[in-house]
């Protein structure tokens, strides 16, 4: 059971912040996972990443911030994607009443890794098609 002031904080909590922390929170998560899966300790990342000891443990314990540099250079060292951003893929177009129709999905493409045939990008998750429309005329 919650504090009535505990709730008053979260209720208070940016969303922006709110996204943040869940953000920030998977992915010291994930690439625990990963090191761990690995066998890999964090000073041996370090060392891959010419980074020192010290700056691995502050972006595992929150005191550091990632760059997005930083997340691209610690998924190619790990082997997996951290980070995934739906793309836009279109799917038809037509003419409408003098409009331009498009239907959009958007897509995340997740690296799977399958036991027979190694890691491979697959489509893991397709959105609701999205109507966009513009004046064609």
């Amino acid at each position: 059971m919650r504090s009535k002031v505990f709730q008053r904080i979260l209720d208070n909590t940016p969303k922006d912040v709110d996204i943040f922390v869940d953000w920030y929170a998977d992915l010291v998560v994930r690439i625990n996972q990963l090191l761990r899966e690995n066998d890999i300790s964090k000073k041996e990342l370090a060392e891959k990443m010419d980074k020192k000891p010290s700056e691995i443990s502050k972006w595992l314990s929150g005191e550091h911030n990632f760059t997005l540099r930083s997340l691209a250079k610690l998924s190619a060292e790990l082997g997996e994607p951290l980070l995934e951003v739906p793309k836009k893929k279109a799917q038809t177009e037509f003419v409408e009443d003098g409009f331009m129709c498009r239907v959009h999905t958007f897509v995340i493409y997740t690296k799977l890794d399958t036991k027979t045939s190694g890691k491979v990008w697959q489509l893991a998750e397709e959105t609701e098609p999205y109507n966009e429309l513009s004046n064609a005329g």
